[in-house]
């Protein structure tokens, strides 16, 4: 009977752990814990590594499954040793701390320390809203929070931010020279000035509910805005708000009409 040459042909070691270290390290985000794995091929051929086993009783993966493999790519020439740069990615919720895990490659197990840095994410969609304001001074809009990192997000009841006239600064300079009366330059610089004072139009508040966002929670939530009744009729304002690291762009169009219902019924409560 003829042998199966498969059997016949040789099988090379797999790449191993190098060293005498005790335990490896790994730090940053959640998404992206680097380190390095020492490693060495003891073979006579070139190898390759594609992944790396992990083990952890605490941290799960990306898809909140237990950790399995890690993607991983490492060449070495027959004799050659490395220390290759890997990355780990976990749950994004991992709170920020440390924890232990095991690494195996080829028959060598060795623990490893993980140390998840805090990541502060908050999302809003929309991130950009349009106003058309008419006779009120109050508008709500409906958003899509989401705490993409790995802390408590608390968002409190109100914020500020000011409004600015579209007219932009180039334009407040020509028109501040043209309204002075060019007799000095102290004049001239006094009608920039002022022009440059008028491109604040008042504070842009928002109202909500005050809530606490935690890590991988998504929710509707509903925001007001409320406009200061000095904004001038057609004109185009716009404001920015920050929220952590999330911002807000907000376009406001004022109507012909632009606050007058608010200005009745704010004469009307005062005769009351």
């Amino acid at each position: 009977m003829t042998a199966d040459k498969r059997d016949m042909v040789r099988v090379e070691p797999s790449l191993q752990l190098a060293g005498s270290a005790k335990k490896l390290f790994f730090s940053g985000p959640p998404q992206g814990l680097s380190g390095t794995i020492p490693l060495v091929n003891n073979g006579t051929g070139k190898q390759k590594l594609r992944s790396v086993a992990l083990r952890s009783s605490s941290l799960k993966g990306a898809a909140q499954l237990p950790l399995g493999e890690m993607p991983f790519f490492a060449k070495l020439y027959p004799g050659e040793q490395a220390s290759v740069p890997g990355t780990i990615v976990v749950a994004s919720s991992t709170p920020p701390g440390s924890y232990d895990l095991e690494l195996t490659v080829g028959d060598r197990t060795l623990a490893a320390e993980v140390h998840v840095d805090e990541v502060v994410d908050l999302r809003m969609d929309p991130s950009q809203i349009t106003i058309l304001a008419g006779g009120d001074t109050s508008y709500t809009r409906t958003f899509i929070a989401e705490n993409a990192g790995n802390v408590d997000l608390p968002t409190g009841a109100q914020c500020e931010a000011p409004i600015f006239d579209s007219f932009d600064l180039a334009s407040a300079l020509v028109a501040g020279i043209n309204d002075s009366d060019k007799a000095s330059v102290e004049s001239m610089v006094k009608g920039i000035l002022l022009h440059w004072g008028d491109l604040q139009a008042g504070m842009l508040v928002t109202r909500r509910d005050p809530l606490v966002l935690h890590p991988g929670q998504r929710l509707s939530v509903d925001v007001t805005f409320d406009l200061p009744a000095t904004l001038k009729p057609l004109r185009h304002y716009h404001a920015n708000l920050q929220l952590y690291n999330a911002t807000l762009s907000v376009d406001i169009y004022t109507t012909a009409n632009y606050g007058t219902r608010a200005a009745r019924r704010k004469a009307k409560e005062s005769t009351q």
